[in-house]
């Protein structure tokens, strides 16, 4: 552990999240300027990006199902993807995530070897600490209803603490973490569906020897009530565990790097609250003109989609 009087060679995390909740504010004034369109919403970097519709509600142009749309790219390193699979069943029949599997058996994480600068045990210690924040922000009923962030915070760095607090008091939390609408019911029959991939990988993070660990993963949520919707949650993070040399016991551990995420038929009013809640049937959609809205439900779909909400 060093002393006061060393350098702290990781201490631009701070840096980094600051400039992240900078960007997320201007993308946030900028996105005003497309409420044209109530149904799709598009953000970067903890910003959420809402999609069209349900597709219940409507017919989707001829041959737009076969509309090729953009892959998301897979970071160098050691990866999995999701491989558990589920009998499809409603409500989410006629989707991609009929087939995903329930809650955390979506979360399939890759064999943990050696990395430059770190050990096999090094590395699945920290896989297995991704996994539990991915759980606590985006599966545990304290955080999904309960609006209470604790057991995601208690996971990252001391020093990271305090501003990823502050992001579940001014709604900058969506690239991590879920919060139901009170105004609606999560059906209890159901578990969220999940699926995504894993990949980690030894990085030189601004001169720092960083192990990184990459998730893209789609989570699917159904609510009870007439029509059976859902509504989803599609986003990447970038975990961040430095190495120890040098470092001050508060920066030691997982901190939350650069992310992106877009949330799909979800109710853009909820979505202004940093809640997240189906399309109403008021909302009078309308299907996409580049693509079946079925498309946003995939796990490698890329995260960059235009804004329309």
């Amino acid at each position: 552990m060093a002393g006061d009087e060393t350098p702290d060679p990781f201490a631009q995390l701070a840096d980094w999240a600051q400039e992240t909740e900078r960007r997320e504010r201007r993308k946030r004034r900028w996105s005003g300027v497309a409420r044209r369109a109530p149904w799709l919403l598009t953000g970067v970097v903890l910003a959420v990006l809402l999609a069209l519709a349900v597709p219940r509600m409507f017919s989707a142009e001829p041959g737009a199902a076969d509309t090729a749309y953009p892959k998301a790219s897979v970071p160098s390193g050691i990866t999995v993807t999701t491989s558990e699979s589920a009998t499809p069943t409603d409500p989410f029949a006629g989707t991609p995530a009929a087939s995903y599997p329930k809650g955390a058996a979506g979360i399939t994480l890759p064999k943990a070897t050696a990395v430059t600068g770190f050990t096999a045990a090094e590395v699945d210690k920290s896989l297995k600490q991704v996994r539990k924040a991915l759980i606590a922000g985006r599966l545990d009923d304290m955080m999904l209803t309960g609006h209470d962030p604790s057991r995601l915070i208690a996971l990252l760095a001391p020093n990271q603490r305090g501003q990823v607090a502050g992001w579940f008091k001014n709604a900058k939390f969506s690239g991590v973490a879920t919060w139901i609408d009170p105004s609606v019911k999560l059906d209890p029959r159901e578990q969220p569906r999940v699926s995504g991939r894993v990949t980690y990988s030894s990085v030189m993070a601004d001169g720092l020897r960083t192990l990184r660990v990459t998730t893209n993963f789609i989570w699917v949520y159904a609510f009870a009530g007439p029509g059976h919707p859902i509504a989803a949650e599609h986003e990447q993070v970038n975990w961040e565990f430095p190495a120890t040399k040098n470092l001050r016991a508060g920066d030691h551990g997982m901190w939350v790097g650069a992310s992106k995420s877009y949330s799909a038929w979800v109710d853009c009013v909820a979505f202004d609250r940093g809640l997240l809640a189906p399309t109403r049937p008021e909302a009078a959609p309308r299907p996409s003109a580049s693509e079946d809205s079925n498309a946003l439900l995939e796990a490698d779909h890329s995260l960059d989609i235009k804004e329309n909400c």
